[in-house]
């Protein structure tokens, strides 16, 4: 399995992050970080060269940053992110957040960054991880004639969303928000198998209950539901994902 979007760089996994990853290690044969501002990005750096062959890590400005940023400190971020190319699989996550920000402006800073993102995105081959939050179809207008590939991150759009994305042949990443949607189950019936990643987003979004920091080793309960979804084995789900993975990254753990 590969997780193919988290945040290990969290200060909720400071006191034991070699645990975690010891415990991913068990399951996992890549896990993908996602940076979302300089901080993170130099965190995110720093265990993957402690980790090297598992810890992949890529480059973006979380929406809600986004929608905050400057002009200097955006044209900051470029180009720190440039100076480091050659030690990032992706750029992202980055994308239009309207679930939280409802200002106009903020909004429309939003897609202009992404459109920069997807800019770069093409100019260093790398592929764009989205974030998108009830604006998938906002994301989608900006990405739809990329010429790299795209991944929306966490995807929890509506079945009409995810047919037109999957239409353009971007990929869809999967949580445990596949436990608590019945949309989100019908979706994946309804998608090409090959076009179907799987994540974390640790720490956010745990699959057990009685354990809220989620981390990637809980990767193996999504695949689990995912394979029951898809009326597949356990083995083939894992096996299929993570060849998604590695073709969406160009990874070759």
């Amino acid at each position: 399995m590969i997780d193919a979007h988290c945040h290990l760089y969290s200060d909720k996994f400071e006191h034991d992050l070699d645990a975690v990853i010891r415990r991913a290690e068990k399951h996992l044969s890549g896990i993908v970080i996602s940076a979302v501002d300089l901080y993170s990005l130099e965190k995110s750096l720093d265990i993957r060269r402690r980790y090297p062959g598992l810890i992949h890590v890529t480059a973006g400005i979380h929406p809600r940053k986004a929608a905050e940023l400057s002009d200097s400190e955006r044209i900051r971020l470029w180009d720190a992110f440039e100076r480091v190319r050659a030690e990032i699989i992706g750029v992202g996550e980055v994308g239009p957040d309207f679930h939280h920000v409802h200002d106009r402006k903020k909004r429309r800073k939003q897609l202009r960054i992404l459109e920069e993102a997807r800019s770069r995105a093409e100019k260093w081959n790398l592929p764009l991880v989205i974030h998108a939050r009830k604006a998938e179809a906002a994301a989608l207008e900006i990405v739809s004639r990329s010429r790299i590939p795209v991944m929306f991150h966490c995807f929890a759009g509506s079945m009409q969303d995810a047919r037109k994305i999957v239409e353009h042949g971007h990929y869809l990443s999967f949580s445990s928000l596949l436990f608590i949607d019945p949309e989100l189950q019908k979706i994946v019936k309804k998608i090409p198998p090959d076009l179907i990643l799987t994540e974390t987003d640790s720490p956010a979004l745990s699959p057990h209950t009685d354990q809220p920091r989620n981390e990637p080793a809980f990767l193996e309960k999504v695949v689990i539901l995912l394979s029951k979804l898809l009326e597949s084995t356990f083995d083939h789900t894992a096996a299929m994902t993570a060849d998604n993975a590695r073709r969406f990254y160009k990874i070759s753990v």
